[in-house]
């Protein structure tokens, strides 16, 4: 039985400051490196032998906090960066509302298909993220842990669940969340919060 473990990244100083990210980099802060702590000890009880992470920078920085109780090697794939925000990427979120109205207004009318100024939508973020997923689930690791973001979190984990589009977009992962998908005919889920678990299903209290 494969399992499947989905971790964000801890809260990083833009996170905080509510600008964003995309695949631009931002350190984690105080809370997000606790986060990965909380995190590595939950994944070091789970018996994770594959790591897998996102290559930006506070996904790297997760990873390396997370391994010192794993030990194991970190494989960095392309295809799992976080969404592409084209040219909102390094604003905050109130200053992409003003300077991209219209594209902003269109954007909340329609955030699955939606592009904004040279941003990705969510079957952009699909295709790159099918290849790894494919190549997940023929992985000879029986509990492989990947370390993501937000957004590309969420499809990863909803195109494995086989999520509508309404699902998609309803889902979040909070950055002290981990999911747990266990893959067969019919793929269950389970989630983590701050190390507590496993709590049955997908949805996360806000």
């Amino acid at each position: 039985m494969k399992q499947v473990f989905f971790v964000r990244h801890g809260q990083t100083k833009w996170n905080a400051a509510r600008r964003v990210q995309g695949q631009w980099n931002s350190d984690l802060n105080k809370l997000g490196r606790a986060q990965a702590e909380i995190n590595g000890q939950l994944l070091s009880r789970l018996n994770i032998d594959a790591l897998f992470a996102s290559p930006l920078d506070r996904t790297r920085q997760t990873a390396e906090i997370i391994n010192r109780h794993l030990k194991l090697p970190i494989n960095f794939d392309e295809r799992i960066k976080e969404w592409d925000c084209g040219d909102w990427s390094g604003y905050l979120y109130d200053e992409v509302r003003k300077r991209w109205s219209k594209e902003w207004e269109a954007y909340q009318a329609d955030r699955y298909y939606y592009r904004g100024p040279n941003s990705e939508n969510i079957p952009d973020m699909m295709e790159r993220a099918r290849p790894f997923l494919d190549e997940i689930i023929e992985h000879p690791a029986n509990n492989i842990a990947i370390i993501s973001h937000g957004m590309i979190g969420k499809i990863m984990v909803s195109m494995l669940l086989g999520l509508n589009e309404k699902d998609t977009l309803d889902l979040g992962q909070p950055n002290d969340v981990v999911f747990k998908l266990t893959l067969s005919d019919e793929t269950k889920a389970s989630h983590f919060v701050r190390g507590n678990g496993p709590i049955e299903g997908y949805q996360v209290d806000s």
